[in-house]
């Protein structure tokens, strides 16, 4: 079987799964390129606030985090605005929060995916009653040896819509939970070193007097 024959036992509602599978990839790929592109802009970003706090250099830790785009670089900022209030002991209680808080934009789209793992397994199962339907919606009271082939070619068409619409279905659906599951854990690393990084470096801050900084 080729997958034009697969594509055209399953009708219109496969072609809508497959094309939902397609747009549920596409937003994949998306927020993939940018939880990557977030993770190395971050880990450049925090080996320059270090080197400028290690040299007290406050004013030049802060340019990098403002140059930057980064959940590292927004977080850092506001934990820079309450060390310029003296209140640095405050933010380091709620770092979690302000890390989550700020993590937002990474999440962006997600619900797209969702959608789609979720819908793709409904439309499989809505081809597999369309196709009961086909087949009991054209069978006759009696079945005899003068329209035996018509019924046999009725439900080969039935069956084939119902099962290859319910395939399809749990094929789009099953790998984009995966995938969203190998964003959320991408995700995770993310907030975490995100998380680790600024407690270390406040924890630094905690401990350079506002006089002795540049």
């Amino acid at each position: 079987m080729t997958l034009g024959d697969f594509v055209h036992g399953g009708g219109p509602i496969l072609v809508i799964i497959i094309i939902l599978g397609l747009v549920g990839l596409f937003f994949f790929f998306e927020r993939l390129f940018v939880l990557l592109r977030e993770r190395n802009e971050m880990m450049a970003t925090i080996i320059k606030v270090r080197n400028s706090i290690a040299q007290k250099n406050i004013t030049a830790a802060k340019q990098h985090c403002r140059s930057s785009s980064t959940l590292f670089s927004a977080v850092m900022l506001r934990a820079f605005e309450y060390y310029d209030q003296q209140k640095i002991d405050l933010f380091d209680s709620g770092i979690r929060d302000v890390v989550e808080e700020e993590s937002l934009r990474l999440e962006r789209n997600y619900r797209y995916i969702n959608i789609v793992a979720a819908l793709a397994p409904l439309l499989g199962f809505l081809g597999t009653v369309v196709g009961m339907m086909q087949i009991f919606g054209k069978i006759g009271p009696t079945v005899s040896a003068q329209n035996i082939q018509s019924y046999a070619s009725i439900f080969s068409s039935g069956i084939s819509l119902a099962l290859y619409t319910t395939v399809g279905g749990l094929a789009v659906a099953i790998p984009l939970l995966i995938l969203m599951a190998i964003l959320r854990e991408l995700e995770d690393r993310i907030l975490e070193l995100t998380t680790e990084e600024v407690r270390s470096i406040v924890v630094k801050l905690k401990s350079l007097p506002l006089e002795e900084v540049q």
